[in-house]
């Protein structure tokens, strides 16, 4: 969405009368475009080719459910893969015990299984698929307790549920139930499977070819490149609107918006045929988030000169900014009847004009590629993010959501490899998230130190922030540095943002174990 007013770059305009005539050339100049000349240029990493192992019948595999797990979430799937990782209690207590010996900790597990995490493992589509690649496999049966052994007889408890005799390496098939959230509280926005049963199976001799995720190609759009004749227009319509325009713009830069919003819609009444200000109308609808009176205006501009790319560009913003507001606002008690909704395509096709008319308009990429993210096209999406970076190497959000797609889909290196250009191009006062997306990228290639560093960098930039502190606090944990732990998960734990809802509950389960250490 658009983070600050929309300057509108326009110079006061000249009331020079016309020859009559029935059509006319037009003469009204179109927007300064939101283009980029300096700094120089980066090169971004190339694009790799977003395909996914081929799956099985009936089966799924780990990546196809990071990236297109959505339509089959709350459903019972079967998913074949690698054990990549499986937690491990007993070394994890003397990860945190350095004084206890391998006999004390089994024996206290023994004694109270509560000291334990629920039994995870994770799934990747190859042996060496990492922790950050593969997904969650959750509330797997642990053994019984001694106290639970002596009390099943006497209470006539069920039989224990099986526990699975699986290791790293081994290649398995698992049920469940495909879920964002589990019944005992593990959370993962990205997906997770919730334990039904696991058998270990064979993998195919000769790996089957990857392919290319189910996407429909991108359709054509037809671009105006000549500017079309307008109707002739008496001067002293002209001149009036010429001058509520001229009004109309110095008010946005004086952050008038309602001042703006009157003289412009005095401009386009004095005369209809102002293409500038329609524009300029929707840069103050668009400065106060109102997309759909935006999007109203704009089309006016694009209809009477399809030729501007920021015309197009402005179009497809607002297309695609109404759309998503209107998702999520609430219906009104008594719908008024309206015009049909904007659909993604229409924001598509608009933004795909902007981008061919002027390939230099860097939003255009920004928001086509958010266009092909929201329907899983992730190849176009990542090109799109990509050119964003070319041509405006100092927008913060180019970096985040390229890295995030390819930290979605495993590319590891990939994500790395742009985060760190992000970190080199973005100024310091916007590259707090950049920061974190390095340090969840180095998490991922278990560089702790390295992510440590790139995590406290992201808090400096955005202290009240829980999601760094959150990362932060779990890697100082698992390298024992329990002081810097805590200060970190207590913020999580105490921390009023929405964002640190999920987290809560694992940081409040750290601090109870770093609580119980003996100091």
């Amino acid at each position: 969405m658009i983070t600050r007013a929309t300057a509108v770059t326009v110079l006061a305009i000249s009331t020079t009368a016309l020859a009559g005539g029935k059509l006319e050339p037009d003469d009204l100049p179109g927007p300064q475009p939101e283009v980029t000349t300096s700094p120089a240029k980066v090169a971004v990493p190339p694009v790799p080719a977003f395909e996914l192992p081929a799956s099985e019948p009936g089966f799924h595999g780990p990546r196809e459910l990071r990236v297109r797990g959505k339509s089959v979430l709350g459903t019972e799937i079967k998913v074949k893969g690698y054990v990549t990782w499986i937690y491990n209690c007993a070394a994890a207590l003397a990860a945190s015990n350095p004084k206890a010996t391998q006999a004390q900790i089994l024996v206290s597990i023994d004694n109270d299984p509560t000291l334990c995490e629920r039994p995870k493992l994770y799934l990747g589509d190859t042996k060496a698929t990492p922790a950050d690649a593969s997904i969650w496999v959750v509330d797997v049966p642990r053994p019984p307790s001694k106290r639970e052994r002596e009390q099943a007889p006497k209470t006539g408890a069920p039989a224990w549920p099986a526990v699975p005799k699986v290791a790293v390496g081994d290649f398995v098939v698992v049920s469940g139930t495909w879920a964002t959230e589990s019944p005992h509280g593990e959370h993962n926005t990205s997906g997770l499977l919730i334990y039904r049963g696991l058998d270990r199976a064979n993998p195919a001799t000769a790996p089957a070819a990857a392919t290319a995720p189910d996407v429909a190609p991108e359709p054509d759009v037809a671009i105006v490149t000549k500017p079309p004749l307008r109707a002739h227009v008496a001067n002293d319509a002209r001149d009036a609107s010429i001058s509520h325009l001229n009004s109309c713009i110095k008010s946005i830069n004086a952050r008038k918006l309602d001042s703006a919003i009157a003289a412009c819609e005095a401009s386009v009444q004095a005369w209809d045929g102002n293409h500038l200000a329609w524009y300029t109308l929707a840069s103050a609808h668009m400065a106060k988030s109102e997309w759909p009176q935006a999007q109203a205006a704009v089309e006016h501009a694009v209809a009477q000169r399809p030729d501007q790319g920021m015309y197009q560009l402005y179009y497809g913003i607002s297309l695609y900014e109404a759309l998503h507001a209107s998702k999520v606002a609430k219906p009104p008690a008594d719908p008024v009847p309206t015009a049909a909704p904007p659909t993604l395509d229409q924001a598509r096709d608009a933004l795909r004009r902007a981008t061919k008319l002027a390939p230099e308009l860097w939003r255009a990429h920004y928001y086509l590629g958010r266009a092909y993210r929201d329907v899983d096209d992730a190849k176009h999406a990542a090109e799109q993010f990509a050119q964003t970076i070319a041509t405006h190497p100092v927008y913060a959000p180019g970096y985040i959501a390229l890295t995030e797609l390819y930290r979605r889909w495993g590319y590891v290196d990939e994500a790395l490899a742009v985060a760190t250009l992000g970190t080199a191009n973005v100024p310091a006062s916007d590259a707090a998230d950049v920061w974190f997306e390095l340090g969840m990228a180095q998490d991922a290639k278990h560089a702790d130190a390295a992510a440590i560093e790139a995590f406290s960098k992201a808090i400096a930039g955005k202290p009240n922030d829980p999601t760094p502190k959150f990362q932060r606090g779990q890697l100082y944990y698992k390298k024992g540095d329990f002081a810097g732990a805590k200060r970190d998960l207590d913020d999580v734990a105490q921390s009023t943002d929405p964002r640190s809802a999920t987290m809560k509950p694992i940081a409040t389960q750290l601090l109870a174990k770093i609580a119980s250490k003996p100091h």
